[in-house]
């Protein structure tokens, strides 16, 4: 049943700052992925023993720390207010991105034990911070926009903007970076995270960030939050999404086009190996684009119904992924872009409309809102995980093909799961209250 004692919204001011913060944090995290495959591939030319699934192992392991203390995060900034989490979140990421190069400052030729444990640790406090941070975020931006669904698409849009916008950002700065400054280069890193945490501290105030919960709700009460059926049949394809954006937007990509390995037949896997640059330059326009599409989904997701628009953006992926296995073998880029963007434009809708429809489902719960978007964690989390280690394991096998391929196989699932949830969601509105 819908909660009816939930505390009133407060007044989201200093939004424009969270969305900043937001910008700079995800651009902090992608330069940071994309710098840790250059830092891994330097390795790997020296001797050690680490290759791709190793990589995208260790590049998991900071999703799965996500998906460990979201939801716990979203419950607590519930109770105690959003601010604080928002401030402390870059300070914790700040921490896992400064000791990444640990185990090459301890010893010059790292033992892979060394760079393992030393890695590991620093995607923990990555995960970590992404954790505390997300549900604070959106259950501000929901609050933000309560009783007008308009606003609310274009906040959720808003938001994924800068998280892709950020994205581009790291795409084109972690090469770079680690190409110009080597392992200062997560230094730098580290400063961004924490001119984040000072625009929340110094913009957003705290009746502004969520004001402490009167409410005291047990674990079984937040259990039955989280496992309403609604949010329940969503998960799978969420989760199937997200595992896509983590075969991609991770360090993984880089390990593929600019490392040694290729492929006869396909032209992509090591295209970029020493062309830092260019290939800063092909993943910034690549994400760049997105984020524009992202920017025409905005002025009229709220109009859309939500599950058909589900199901058309995840096929995007299909039609992208298609146009990339196109590419890789050869055929023109006048045939194989229109494709790629085209399927762009579809998957930039999906992150939006899950967005809106989680914050219609956390309006009915106010006073658990952030518990319930502690849930874009787990599924982000849960997803990226996934997404590592299959595209390790995918990347092993076929190298750029085998990422088409998993894409394509994980949309499926998607697809097949949002037809399932449409089924739920239709025999729900049916049955009377």
């Amino acid at each position: 049943m819908p909660s009816t004692g939930a505390p009133a919204a407060s007044p989201a001011v200093g939004t424009p700052a969270v969305l900043v913060a937001q910008l700079l944090i995800r651009s902090a995290s992608a330069a940071g992925a994309l710098a840790l495959g250059a830092y891994f591939v330097d390795l790997a030319r020296e001797g050690a023993p680490v290759g791709a699934l190793i990589l995208g192992t260790l590049s998991g392991l900071s999703f799965l720390a996500e998906l460990v203390l979201a939801p716990l995060a979203g419950s607590a900034s519930d109770r105690r207010g959003r601010r604080v989490f928002l401030v402390a979140a870059p300070l914790l990421a700040a921490a896992g991105v400064l000791i990444t190069p640990g185990a090459s400052l301890i010893a010059v030729a790292p033992s892979a034990a060394l760079v393992i444990a030393v890695v590991a640790t620093s995607r923990i406090l990555d995960g970590a911070g992404a954790a505390i941070a997300a549900p604070a975020t959106l259950g501000l931006l929901a609050d933000a926009s309560d009783e007008d669904r308009m606003r609310r698409g274009r906040v959720t849009s808003l938001y994924e903007l800068s998280s892709s916008g950020g994205i581009a950002v790291g795409a084109v700065a972690g090469p770079l970076l680690y190409g110009a400054w080597g392992l200062w280069s997560f230094v730098a890193l580290a400063g961004v995270y924490i001119v984040a945490s000072l625009l929340v501290l110094v913009f957003v105030r705290t009746d502004a960030a969520g004001s402490t919960s009167q409410v005291r709700s047990g674990v079984r009460a937040r259990i039955r939050v989280i496992g309403q059926p609604r949010l329940l049949a969503f998960l799978p394809a969420w989760i199937a999404v997200n595992a896509i954006l983590g075969t991609w937007v991770t360090s993984q990509i880089t390990f593929v086009l600019a490392g040694d390995r290729t492929a006869g037949g396909q032209i992509i896997p090591g295209a970029f190996a020493g062309n830092e640059a260019g290939l800063s330059a092909v993943l910034g326009i690549y994400v760049l684009v997105f984020s524009l599409c992202i920017v025409a989904w905005a002025f009229f997701i709220g109009h859309l119904p939500t599950i058909p628009t589900l199901f058309v953006t995840v096929a995007g992926a299909i039609v992208a992924s298609i146009g990339l296995l196109l590419l890789n073998h050869g055929v023109s880029l006048a045939v194989t872009i229109p494709i790629v963007v085209a399927g762009m434009f579809l998957e930039a809708g999906f992150t939006p409309a899950a967005l809106t429809h989680l914050s219609d489902i956390s309006a009915e719960f106010r006073e658990n809102r952030g518990l319930i978007m502690g849930v874009y964690s787990v599924v982000v989390g849960a997803g990226y995980l996934l997404g590592n280690v299959l595209g390790g394991v995918f990347a092993e096998w076929l190298l750029f093909d085998g990422l088409a391929i998993l894409t394509i196989g994980l949309a499926v699932v998607a697809m097949a799961s949002i037809a399932v949830m449409a089924v739920i969601e239709r025999r729900m509105a049916e049955t009377p209250a």
